[in-house]
């Protein structure tokens, strides 16, 4: 009976938050920093090779203002988690894994790996593209830039990958510049609220990683 009395008094809740809130909704601005390359993907062993630098930090700020609940600025930015990934072809490469790998940029800025931070193989498996096929290998530990200094850097690996052929070894750079995206979402607050508690036992968990990319 306490349960059932509950759930009609947290309607009643709802109802009259969203008679409050009718005309209001938080509108959320995500800038995101990361590095990117506009440069052609290097090969090695048939292989196309891609890094994804993806921040782990966030800065935000808040404003409020008469018919708009809130406006939230968030900014996405480092320190970075780093994953190198290869696109072949099916039937042809197997697996691939990094011998070396090096940071540059200006000013002197220079950063080795040490080998621990990309041991392990990484298995080439099929895309939704058809005939491709993709290996990923996420490196550690967090990789700390000064967006000030670095605005540029240079990824230099050495890596060697299993074909069907037999075993292939080679080097590539990847120069990466710092970029800034955009995001804009609006939140309307009744929906919200109504989502969480429909879903109040069953919280959402986002993803550890975003999901990786279809193409070099």
């Amino acid at each position: 009976m306490a349960a059932i009395t509950q759930y009609f008094l947290m309607r009643l809740i709802l109802a009259l938050l969203c008679l409050w809130f009718q005309p209001s909704c938080m509108h959320v601005l995500t800038t995101r920093h990361e590095y990117a390359t506009t440069s052609r993907a290097p090969a090695v062993g048939g292989s196309s090779f891609r890094a994804e630098f993806m921040p782990q930090a966030q800065e935000s700020s808040a404003a409020l203002s008469a018919m708009v609940v809130g406006g939230a600025l968030v900014s996405e930015i480092g320190p970075y988690m780093l994953r190198l990934h290869a696109f072949g072809h099916e039937n042809d490469q197997r697996w691939f894994e990094i011998k070396r790998l090096r940071l540059s940029g200006s000013g002197g800025f220079a950063a080795p790996m040490e080998s621990r931070g990309f041991a392990g193989r990484a298995e080439f498996k099929p895309t939704k593209t058809a005939s491709r096929t993709r290996a990923s290998l996420l490196l550690g530990p967090h990789i700390h830039l000064d967006a000030r200094k670095q605005r540029s850097i240079v990824l230099e690996a050495e890596v060697a990958v299993m074909r069907h052929s037999g075993l292939s070894h080679g080097t590539f750079r990847i120069p990466l510049t710092l970029a800034k995206t955009h995001r804009h979402e609006s939140i309307f607050i009744c929906t919200e609220l109504w989502h969480d508690l429909r879903h109040a036992d069953t919280p959402d968990i986002p993803e550890a990683l975003p999901p990786p990319p279809e193409s070099p």
